[in-house]
């Protein structure tokens, strides 16, 4: 399995390239990739200009044959003069790094052929017509690096985030977060985000039996439920939650691209459908497309709102919360974690939003919240002014 990013070199996509529309570009190379790419091969398109192809007769994509795609499809689209507009990138590896490398954004990718950021593990290579360059061989180095947690004896502190109903004014559930006390820099994998998800439902399932009343969520990593050789664990761990424990969580999936992936929707329906009774997806893209979501699939979707820019944060959350009638329409619900400040909480409020959270809703505390109701207008919630 391998995946194909034709990239634009001079302008994005989202404008014409010498009269060449991005509609144009997609159309041509979807008919020319299907005539070249004949059965036993199949190949499909997952996002404009990016195509999943499968070959279950080679061991890796042959490299001429890549070279004369991009100099046939840059005479097509372009003609024989002027300067290279058309720039491939192909990726070969697992379906789950496939599927992530399909995702990535046009400018991240042409940035790599310098280096920054790194390619992801795997085969990466660019294609023009003047030949094959290998950005990174097999067992490359990750280009997922994050914080990592401290030592075993140390680790990290788990913290409760109220999630405030800005329409009942009251806080109906309470959200797990990680504070890693002294964090190192290091690699993180796919099984690492699965020991941590596990880790945090093993603390959530805790505080539902040690307080009968709340209602709790619980983080899951959609490209680490997405790979096959996790799921068993996954599927392990989870048929042992019981059904009057399950119904008091709400699983939220994260790590969710503006499209949610082919290859995420049996995992999410088989692993966390079949337990728990609400679902939710955690993005960052405000322009999720929510029309894509198979219907049943997810009760509702979150923006997580990210950076230091004020105008930046609520102009993303303006465009989350403008596809409100559609929402609506397909019966979701709309949240927003990680609100900061008193105009995006009161933006969210007067959208008649059901779930936000964030340093303008909650300080962090050490036991989830139970059921408590609280004016708008008192908030943030801290326990010490609460008690005064």
């Amino acid at each position: 399995m391998a995946c194909l990013r034709i990239c634009i070199e001079h302008g994005a996509r989202a404008a014409a390239v010498q009269g060449v529309t991005p509609s144009r570009i997609d159309r041509t190379a979807a008919l020319y990739i299907e005539a070249r790419w004949p059965p036993p091969r199949r190949f499909g398109q997952v996002a404009p200009g990016a195509y999943v192809l499968v070959d279950p007769n080679a061991d890796a994509l042959d490299g001429e044959e890549l070279k004369q795609i991009a100099e046939e499809l840059q005479v097509r689209l372009f003609g024989t003069d002027g300067r290279d507009d058309l720039c491939m990138l192909t990726y070969e590896g697992d379906e789950a790094e496939v599927l992530r490398f399909s995702c990535l954004a046009e400018a991240e990718l042409l940035a790599m052929r310098g280096g920054e950021p790194p390619p992801p593990v795997g085969r990466t290579r660019v294609v023009t017509r003047d030949g094959v360059q290998e950005l990174a061989s097999w067992g490359s180095t990750p280009r997922h690096s994050g914080r990592g947690e401290a030592g075993a004896e140390e680790g990290p502190r788990m913290v409760w985030r109220g999630v405030y109903n800005p329409v009942a004014e009251r806080f109906e559930t309470s959200q797990p977060q990680r504070m890693a006390r002294e964090p190192v820099r290091t690699v993180i994998e796919d099984g690492d985000y699965m020991k941590a998800d596990l880790a945090m439902l093993d603390t959530v399932v805790a505080a539902l039996k040690s307080q009968p009343g709340v209602r709790l969520h619980t983080d899951f990593r959609m490209w680490s439920l997405a790979r096959a050789s996790l799921r068993d664990t996954y599927h392990d761990r989870l048929s042992g939650l019981t059904a009057a424990l399950a119904s008091r969580v709400v699983a939220q999936v994260y790590d969710v691209p503006r499209d949610l992936p082919f290859l995420a929707i049996a995992p999410m329906r088989e692993l966390l459908r079949s337990v728990f009774s609400r679902i939710e997806v955690r993005v960052q893209d405000p322009s999720f497309n929510i029309r894509a979501v198979p219907a049943n699939l997810i009760d509702g979707v979150v923006l997580e709102l990210s950076g230091a820019d004020e105008v930046q944060r609520l102009l993303n959350l303006r465009k989350f919360l403008s596809g409100r009638r559609q929402y609506l329409e397909l019966k979701l619900r709309q949240g927003v974690a990680g609100v900061k400040t008193r105009r995006e909480f009161d933006l969210c409020r007067e959208l008649r939003l059901s779930a936000v959270s964030g340093p303008a809703v909650s300080a962090p505390l050490e036991e989830p919240f139970p059921d408590i109701a609280l004016p708008h207008a008192e908030l943030p919630y801290r326990p010490r002014a609460a008690k005064a």
